[in-house]
């Protein structure tokens, strides 16, 4: 089953992440991890800063066995990638380069690292 963590006045709530029924509440979010790993609970996707992960709407992200990322129900995130920097998700749009040419990157909106754009800046103006 998946879950989340809720921090609610002062307490962590444990929460069914389909139907957002709680499981269980403790004082510290280490209590609620180690309860969820021991009990065989899937946790959301953790960053490099230890946040949990969310998408672009705050719902908790969770990577399957295959590292595919997905919401709890399910749902694929499509064009989306993990962050290399700090493990956010990045997602895939339209940016400018330095000499104001469009370009598609993934950008991530946590720590704003721009990476995979494509054309490369070496491949911009060749011709056929």
């Amino acid at each position: 089953m998946r879950v989340y963590i809720k921090e609610e006045n002062g307490k962590y709530l444990l929460l069914n992440a389909v139907s957002n029924e709680k499981i269980s509440e403790f004082s510290d979010v280490a209590e609620a991890v180690k309860y969820a790993l021991d009990n065989g609970y899937q946790l959301p996707l953790r960053s490099v800063d230890g946040e949990f992960v969310t998408d672009k709407k705050g719902n908790p992200v969770y990577i399957d066995e295959k590292g595919i990322l997905e919401l709890a129900d399910g749902t694929l995130l499509e064009g989306c990638r993990l962050c290399p920097r700090c493990g956010w998700i990045a997602y895939w749009e339209e940016v400018l380069d330095e000499d104001k040419e469009p370009r598609e990157c993934f950008v991530c909106p946590h720590c704003g690292y721009v990476f995979e754009c494509t054309p490369e800046i070496e491949d911009i103006g060749e011709g056929d």
